[in-house]
């Protein structure tokens, strides 16, 4: 019900940005070719993109940007993400802390396909590594901060506070004292392969089908297939609009973290971004998405989830090749949109490198 007022939300944005898109792009189109030093949006936050949302089963948000025929781009995707949580309900103990770092390679190139504008192809494999990181005490720190500056000891995580609080390293589940799950916190591995097709519908909205392959358990959001409706408008000269929607099945009948799964689940993304300069821009996004795991009782995986990302972008060029990068730290969320510790991990920062066209 929730998630269905959401994307209600949702559309009706879409429909109010039209009027506004619709007055610029008449302006700016009579400009353009005197101005081609005009601001250019880069994008969403590419948040989830290398797996760091480890609930998953769940398509990472896109752009409508969609590579013109015979063009490519090779990305680089790095990632840092603390995942901290302990949960003990309806028979369920669930224990988690560890860092997971990432680098993703991803390539996408665009192709000329009768019927549709422009088609893109691509792909990404994923590498993960995990240990005890650093993060746990930077957010500790932070949490300390915070409750001295407004008083407000919500705020601080108690399991934080000493040693002897702090969860074991890696991350245990089990349900009436027998084990359902557990990995090391630390070790290696490859996680997922992901693979995409996505067209221009029309100027500034994609649609796409996409599937997700799972990788090493301990890292992989799980086997998941799924089609999604993208949409980028120019809200004014300064700011742009960008949203997604997403309608993802569930291939995998258990989890890789051995609960049962839904059939299916909706997710959406949507958030400005505004210009800084003609290279630079900030972003924020907001993703919500429904559990895709059948009620279990606890609310590690009952709650909807979502996310709040703050992100950096930046034009550069190397040579010929125009570079884009992209900067970005994603605080996770239980719906209705409230900043809670779940089993999404409670902080991740990342940056992706894209070589563009």
């Amino acid at each position: 019900m929730l998630l269905s007022k959401t994307v209600s939300i949702f559309v009706l944005v879409l429909l109010c940005a039209r009027p506004v898109l619709a007055e610029d792009q008449n302006s700016s189109s009579a400009v353009s070719n005197v101005d081609s030093s005009r601001w250019e949006p880069a994008g969403p936050p590419p948040v989830d993109q290398a797996g760091t949302g480890r609930r998953g089963y769940v398509l990472p948000a896109d752009s409508a940007d969609v590579a013109d025929p015979g063009a490519h781009q090779i990305s680089v995707h790095t990632v840092a993400a603390n995942s901290f949580y302990r949960e003990e309900a309806n028979g369920f103990l669930i224990s988690q802390r560890y860092e997971a770092h990432t680098v993703a390679f991803g390539f996408r190139r665009g192709f000329k396909v009768s019927g549709f504008r422009r088609v893109e192809l691509g792909g990404q494999i994923q590498f993960h590594e995990s240990d005890n990181g650093m993060l746990n005490g930077f957010i500790s720190g932070f949490e300390g901060m915070w409750v001295s500056m407004t008083g407000s000891e919500s705020a601080r995580n108690p399991l934080r506070a000493n040693a002897a609080t702090l969860p074991p390293l890696g991350m245990f589940i089990t349900k009436d004292n027998q084990p359902v799950y557990q990995a090391a916190g630390h070790g290696r591995g490859f996680g997922d392969v992901s693979l995409v097709a996505k067209a221009l519908l029309t100027d500034g909205v994609a649609a796409r089908v996409a599937l997700n392959v799972a990788g090493a358990s301990a890292f992989s959001e799980g086997n998941v297939a799924g089609v999604g409706l993208s949409v980028d408008r120019m809200l004014a000269r300064w700011a742009a609009f960008h949203g997604d929607l997403r309608a993802n099945i569930l291939l995998d009948r258990v989890s890789q973290w051995g609960l049962p799964l839904r059939r299916a689940s909706l997710a959406m993304s949507a958030g400005p971004e505004l210009k800084l300069t003609r290279n630079s821009s900030l972003g924020l996004q907001i993703d919500a998405g429904a559990t895709p795991y059948l009620p279990t009782g606890a609310a590690a995986f009952d709650e909807g989830y979502g996310d709040i990302t703050f992100g950096f972008n930046h034009r550069v060029s190397s040579g010929r090749r125009p570079l884009l990068v992209q900067i970005y730290a994603r605080e996770n969320m239980n719906l209705p949109f409230r900043v809670r510790w779940n089993t999404d991990p409670d902080l991740s920062i990342g940056m992706k490198i894209s070589v563009l066209r």
